[in-house]
């Protein structure tokens, strides 16, 4: 088959139902007409001709079948056996087929599902979800198939190639991309809007080397080229390593020859002439001092709009910025259903790359977690994402998975094809820091010692630089694309990428300095963890727990550190964070810091000794090590009573009470919370003085108490409320409403652990979200649902044991009663079912059987 010269160009027939598909067919016929071919589709016949003569007709003529199915089958007319689709895929037989199926289809057809069943005899298919998706699809294949099918047919030029010198009215077509995009609608969207907008000329998108800038540039050029009748022209720059060789670049590129010319700019203003052109100027970073010229060029010439790719912006005023973000990351849980991760956009770019080296490759159950776990490693990077796909050659995902949490030079290299700058993530980073100066460089490696992003005046503080020059170099670094300037919450956080710091921080530890800088990062967050501790004990306690959870790789970095060279400041640091631990589930990762230094306790003075025996010894109660628990309150005890500070003195009561349950004396763990409640209304500490109670009234609920209860559980509430402890506040509510349900005031109970669980979420506190549930198990017991009772234990007794850890001493006998209650009330066989099923639960799934309490009887199902 002979292709056409373009005034008879090759015909494509588009099949499709006509109502269902309508935007898609649009998006086919766009994307047909793009590579210069001739779209063929039913509706825009002469309608008083017979429908099937027409349509037969316009296949005997067409020389490319395009099907598009989704649920409809279509009608039958009088005198067929089957609908005009299937009978125009019949008629396509000798033609070259390309099919393509709308997913999901809830409400296929019976008739279109059988049809897809022989399709799947005869033929393949591809699946797209959404028009513009399917629009990439169509133009991509098509392209393949012009190459593959019809490039050897005698012809004065292949449709597909532009001429070898474009004149002023005909640009080169823009470059055909191999493969599809996934989630970059909104931002194809946000972009073309920018350079639609009247008083926009230039916009420049920026972000890290493998983010995607060359790809959506493409596409939103393609979305744009109707918007450009002189022409949409992609100049691609990365081998352009002068300034001044750009407007030769750009002359080359659309066809003007700018040989003699005195002034390249007024050149190439009358190649352009009033024409409306776009040009595509892909990978400035390295020539960014040309943009002076291209301030002219626009100046010069009014039809013209430029769209630029680069690490870094212009500086223009006419330039508008848009930073392309990474790809959104995929939430991950237990029970996540397949469908809802695959719709995740980097999920669906993994396993899209997967496939072209491994076809049989699918996301399921065994390797999800694995593939989402890379895809969160790699933070989004799309090009990041393609690497490891490409690895899936000769690894599972979670062989890649464990690679990666080695080194990222797992990653390996991209295709031959791809620019040599992106072949591999470390060549993608190194390429970004040649552009940078000397001090640049300094301040960027030295960044590589945060672990989270950093705020300015620890940079300054670490760098030694000073806050103004750090702010300078920090917006300079942030032009150049290698770091990212978060803000989550309304204040501007740096942070590196993680693709980028880990080859940064070879950077940094080849200095000479490196020692040095390491001491200056733990010596600031040493201080920042002492500022924390009066605050975490006050009415501060809300804001500080969100700086230290914002910081919580660099703590976490700087005890490290102390670890290994001095560990003298770490045992108040531990007592001081505590607080902040317990609440923000950081126990698992801590503990393991304070029992590396329980053997030096003896060489330790008196005070810091106790501090550090407390902290482990409150920390192994909250992760049930009851051994452990026991050990270290036998080594507290005898110094509680020799401890100078009246603070320190009383929390130690307080630990020795959390613990004296684990050894059976429930009358002594009293004594000890009361003690230290009376010794704690006496200082000013809002927070443990409101802890103490909350103690003290848990054990009288234990003991049957009922009336103390009430009265020290309500301070706890009253204290908690007075310096916004929501966690304290949330804890005083679930022991009140398990008091009124022991009581038997179920409707006043009900409204305490409604407000508990909301107070409880907002605080993400995961002892009081269980503690909750626990609570709410007590009152379906209590209303005759033994069965929902046993299941909202087991989704408090799932979410403890995620944690790693147990329910609190003080609390154990109560719930250990209860759950004897429910194994005598629902036999033993009915009880394990109800309570593994709850086990099962996610926080998410528990909290929503909760709020379901609508006596509809219905039961939440464990995924």
């Amino acid at each position: 088959m002979a292709i056409r010269t373009p005034d008879q160009r090759l015909r494509v027939f588009v099949s499709s139902t006509l109502g269902e598909l309508a935007p898609e067919r649009r998006a086919v016929s766009r994307a047909i007409s793009a590579l210069r071919l001739t779209p063929v589709l039913f509706e825009l016949g002469a309608r008083s001709h017979p429908p099937r003569d027409l349509y037969r007709a316009y296949l005997a003529q067409s020389d490319v079948f395009i099907g598009l199915y989704w649920q409809r089958y279509g009608q039958i007319v009088p005198g067929m056996d089957v609908s005009g689709l299937e009978e125009e895929f019949e008629l396509s037989e000798a033609l070259p087929r390309l099919l393509y199926v709308k997913v999901p289809a809830p409400d296929r057809e019976p008739r279109l599902s059988d049809l897809m069943a022989r399709i799947r005899q005869e033929a393949s298919y591809r699946r797209f979800g959404t028009s513009a998706e399917l629009g990439r699809l169509v133009r991509d294949d098509l392209a393949v198939l012009l190459s593959e099918r019809f490039a050897t047919a005698p012809a004065p030029s292949p449709v597909t190639a532009p001429p070898p010198r474009p004149s002023s009215r005909t640009a080169p077509v823009l470059p055909v991309t191999t493969t599809s995009m996934f989630g970059r609608e909104q931002a194809i969207d946000e972009v073309v809007a920018l350079v639609e907008r009247s008083e926009v000329r230039l916009v420049t998108l920026t972000g890290p080397g493998g983010v995607g800038k060359t790809r959506l540039a493409v596409a939103a050029g393609e979305r744009l080229q109707d918007r450009f009748a002189a022409g949409t022209v992609f100049v691609p720059l990365a081998a352009v390593t002068r300034p001044e060789l750009i407007l030769a670049a750009i002359g080359r590129a659309v066809g003007a020859d700018l040989a003699g010319a005195s002034s390249p700019a007024e050149a190439l203003a009358e190649q352009f002439g009033d024409g409306r052109w776009l040009l595509i100027l892909d990978n400035l970073e390295q020539v960014v001092q040309a943009a002076l010229d291209l301030g002219q060029l626009l100046a010069r010439s009014a039809g013209l709009d430029i769209l630029a790719t680069s690490r870094t912006v212009l500086g223009l005023q006419a330039e508008r910025e848009y930073p392309v973000p990474p790809l959104p990351l995929p939430d991950y849980a237990a029970g996540t259903p397949i469908g809802e991760l695959a719709s995740s956009p980097a999920v669906a770019l993994f396993v899209d790359r997967a496939r072209a080296v491994r076809p049989g490759f699918a996301l399921t159950e065994d390797n999800a977690e694995a593939v989402a776990q890379i895809c969160r490693r790699l933070e989004g990077l799309p090009l990041a994402i393609e690497l490891a796909a490409a690895r899936t050659r000769l690894l599972d995902p979670a062989g890649l998975l464990r690679r990666l949490a080695t080194s990222l030079d797992a990653l390996g290299t991209g295709a031959v094809d791809m620019p040599e700058r992106q072949r591999t993530l470390r060549a993608t980073v190194e390429w970004s820091m040649g552009l940078l100066d000397d001090a640049e460089r300094f301040l960027l490696e030295t960044t590589a010692v945060f672990a989270g992003g950093w705020t300015t005046e620890a940079a300054a503080e670490v760098s030694g630089l000073g806050v103004d020059r750090t702010l300078d170099l920090t917006e300079a670094l942030a032009r150049h694309s290698l770091i990212q300037i978060d803000s989550p919450d309304g204040r501007p956080r740096p942070r590196l990428l993680e693709t980028v710091r880990e080859f940064v921080a070879e950077r940094l530890a080849a200095r000479p300095d490196a020692a040095e800088i390491e001491r200056r990062h733990a010596g600031y967050y040493r201080v920042l963890a002492g500022q924390a501790d009066r605050p975490l004990r006050s009415a501060g306690q809300n804001e500080w727990e969100e700086l230290l959870q914002a910081e919580a790789g660099n703590l976490a970095a700087a005890v490290r550190w102390y670890l290994a060279h001095d560990p003298a400041p770490l045992p108040h640091l531990f007592r001081a964070l505590y607080p902040w631990w317990s609440l923000r589930d950081h126990q698992a990762e801590a503990r393991p810091w304070v029992e590396q230094l329980l053997p030096r306790a003896g060489s330790l003075d008196p005070q810091a000794r106790a501090e550090l025996l407390w902290t482990a010894t409150v920390l192994a109660g909250d992760m049930g090590d009851d051994r452990a628990a026991l050990a270290t309150r036998q080594s507290l005890g005898p110094l509680v009573e020799e401890i100078r500070d009246p603070f320190l003195r009383a929390v130690s009561h307080l630990a020795m009470a959390w613990t004296s349950p684990i050894a059976g004396d429930l009358d002594g763990s009293l004594r000890e919370a009361s003690a230290s409640l009376a010794a704690l209304r006496g200082q000013d500490e809002p927070f443990w003085t409101a802890l103490a109670a909350f103690t003290t009234g848990s054990l009288e609920t234990t003991a049957g108490r009922y009336d103390d209860a009430r009265q020290h559980l309500s301070e706890a509430r009253d204290r908690a409320e007075g310096f916004d402890g929501t966690w304290l506040t949330a804890g005083s509510r679930v022991m009140l409403g398990i008091l009124n349900v022991i009581r038997g005031r179920l409707d006043e109970a009900k409204g305490l652990l409604n407000e508990a669980l909301s107070l409880s979420l907002a605080s993400r506190s995961t002892p009081f979200v269980a503690l909750t549930l626990a609570a709410y198990a007590r009152l379906d017991f209590a209303e005759g649902d033994p069965e929902r009772a046993a299941r909202l234990e087991g989704a408090a007794e799932g979410l403890r044991k995620r944690g790693g850890l147990q329910t609190w001493p003080m609390l154990r006998q109560g719930e250990a009663e209860l759950v004897i209650q429910m194994r005598q009330a629902l036999g033993a066989h009915r009880f394990d079912q109800a309570f593994s099923a709850g086990t099962r639960l996610s926080q998410r799934e528990a909290v929503a059987a909760v709020r379901d309490r609508s006596g509809s009887g219905t039961r939440p199902q464990a995924s």
